[in-house]
């Protein structure tokens, strides 16, 4: 295996122990309400205090990381999250659950502005499409599993054992990790700076200067972000509230959107190949506008799981597309501090709708988020319609 696949392999094992870990505490929600008493008002408070906290490390680590070794970075965020697992069994209400999900999700805050950025880096001139496909798949794969798993065990169990078992899994990846990289040559696992240091004057119009090159882009990092935030923290309790299916058949739903989004990221390179990227990702913000709105009224188990599966398709297939158009035009020497202003600026805005979601929740009803997922999923198929025939990322 050459040192390409090398990183691909780690890359995609820690990304899927990443989204892996990040489906269970959501999911884990409806049992902590009744557990901790909580309101939706505090899981939206638990939630975006979180991913307030991802917003500001993952800045910081994509800044960081650039010139040093990336594989080492990756296996801290590891450690850091498995060891957050663990203690996360010993919550006992909602300000120690605040606590230690804030823990994790610093752990968690290590992978996507260092993962996405080395897989730019190493496949940047080649297959770009492919690479971000493969690693976006088996992100998924462990979401999937995460997600068709975590309340079933929790039933036939304890709350605690799924939170055992996924740092159990991430001690794992670890060492399946060091296999593949204890012979990497060190140009691959990092890449020298090209300015060591910046004022924050410096950095603020560097930030400015990238996001007009995307511009049309950020719209969309958004969406997708609220997406994936969205349906793992207020889909379970939707359906909790609003049917009678079991929490068990209510992970399988969620599981079906991730399982059929993991088959869609594994043949994203072959439809790229046959379909336009620009093509692929508007037709995925129109379905992802129709299902997300679907979702606020039909509760039919059978419909549900049809909505699941489009819904799955669409989502899952603007990650990679996203990241390939980001690639195409990132210089390989600041890939981490590119991903991780990206990725801060999709967390700045999906933590604020996250917030103002369970707000809602509380005053209108469940349904609210995905009302606002649909409403801005359709705006941003029509901006991207709009301006079609302009690049969507520029140098």
């Amino acid at each position: 295996m050459n040192d390409k696949l090398r990183v691909l392999a780690v890359v995609s094992i820690y990304h899927a122990l990443n989204d892996g870990t990040v489906t269970v505490v959501p999911l884990l929600y409806p049992i902590f309400r009744e557990l901790y008493s909580l309101s939706y008002t505090q899981i939206g408070i638990i939630t975006g205090s979180g991913l307030l906290v991802t917003l500001f490390a993952q800045l910081y680590f994509g800044r960081k990381a650039d010139g040093k070794n990336f594989n080492t970075l990756l296996s801290l965020g590891v450690i850091i999250t498995c060891a957050s697992l663990l203690l996360l069994t010993k919550s006992f209400d909602f300000f120690s659950l605040l606590v230690l999900i804030i823990l994790l999700r610093i752990g968690l805050s290590f992978f996507h502005p260092i993962g996405i950025a080395w897989i730019s880096r190493i496949f940047k001139k080649e297959r770009i499409d492919w690479a971000m496909g493969m690693q976006s798949g088996f992100a998924d794969i462990g979401a999937f599993l995460g997600v068709a798993t975590t309340l079933y065990i929790a039933e036939m169990t304890s709350w605690e054992f799924p939170l055992y078992l996924w740092a159990l899994l991430g001690g794992i990846g670890l060492f399946a990790a060091f296999g593949f990289t204890r012979t990497l040559h060190p140009n691959v696992t990092s890449v020298s700076l090209v300015q060591q240091k910046q004022t924050i004057k410096e950095a603020i119009l560097e930030g400015v200067h990238m996001g007009k090159n995307i511009k049309l882009l950020i719209p969309a990092f958004i969406v997708s972000g609220a997406a994936w935030g969205t349906t793992l923290t207020y889909l379970p309790l939707l359906l909790h509230e609003r049917t009678s299916l079991p929490l068990s058949l209510i992970g399988i739903l969620v599981a079906v959107w991730i399982g059929v989004g993991s088959i869609a990221s594994f043949l994203y390179g072959k439809i790229c190949a046959r379909v336009k990227r620009k093509n692929v990702i508007i037709l995925a913000y129109i379905a992802m506008g129709v299902t997300c709105l679907l979702l606020t009224f039909v509760l039919n188990v059978y419909a549900l799981i049809v909505i699941m599966v489009v819904f799955g398709l669409a989502t899952f297939l603007t990650y990679p597309a996203l990241f390939s158009f980001v690639s195409e035009v990132t210089n390989e020497a600041i890939e981490g501090r590119t991903f991780g202003m990206i990725f801060t600026w999709q967390l700045a805005v999906v933590t604020t709708m996250l917030f103002i979601s369970g707000f809602f929740s509380d005053l209108i009803g469940i349904w609210i988020p995905f009302a606002i997922l649909g409403v801005f999923s359709a705006i941003v198929a029509v901006l991207l319609l709009f301006n079609y025939k302009k690049p969507f990322a520029c140098f």
